[in-house]
């Protein structure tokens, strides 16, 4: 398969996928046990990022391959599904910025330690 039709695809496999949950089933989207055990606001937004980390890292170390493609068209795909709506949201700057406050330690923290996991693969 093509390279480019295959992130294509995948691109676009959440947006079907999360549209046709939404229009056909939208008890799917009540909040899910994660977000009330965590108590976080997860989306698929985040799911996308994490996928294309996962993505990225597959990259550095394995190259091109088409399930690095499919993973980052799919990773990508979850993350713009989420991204007009999330620009969208009614806004509270204070909220807001007082959350970014408080996730300036687990940012830096996910930061050093996805650094430190390239680093000892790379050194392997």
């Amino acid at each position: 398969m093509n390279p480019t039709l295959l992130f294509a695809i995948c691109l676009l496999l959440p947006f079907i996928w999360f549209r046709t949950l939404f229009y056909t089933y939208n008890k799917y989207f009540k909040i899910s046990t994660i977000r009330k055990k965590t108590k976080l606001q997860i989306h698929h937004l985040h799911y996308g990022l994490i996928i294309l980390t996962l993505a990225s890292f597959l990259i550095l170390f394995t190259g091109e391959n088409y399930y690095v493609i499919g993973l980052l068209g799919f990773g990508l795909g979850f993350a713009l599904d989420e991204f007009i709506p999330a620009l969208l949201m009614p806004g509270n700057r204070p909220i807001e910025l007082k959350a970014y406050g408080e996730g300036f330690k687990p940012t830096l923290i996910l930061l050093i330690i996805l650094i430190l996991l390239l680093l000892s693969i790379t050194l392997l």
